[in-house]
């Protein structure tokens, strides 16, 4: 941030990719936990396909919007 700036492309890439993965692990342990899942093994990849295709789509959705 501080070589690029909070305004540009990588600043709200960066943003974007933070905002929408900082939670995986968090909800996964909240989840899991309320519903008494013992085997998270398949939640966990889930999440983290999910927060690739997260990351993929911010930078597709600010290379339009940018």
């Amino acid at each position: 941030m501080k070589t690029y700036g909070v305004d540009s492309k990588i600043g709200l890439i960066v943003a974007t990719i933070m905002g929408s993965t900082e939670t995986t692990l968090y909800t996964i342990a909240v989840y899991t936990s309320v519903v008494k899942i013992k085997k998270t093994r398949f939640v966990l990849w889930a999440a983290l396909i999910g927060d690739v295709v997260g990351m993929l789509a911010s930078v597709v959705i600010w290379q339009i919007l940018s």
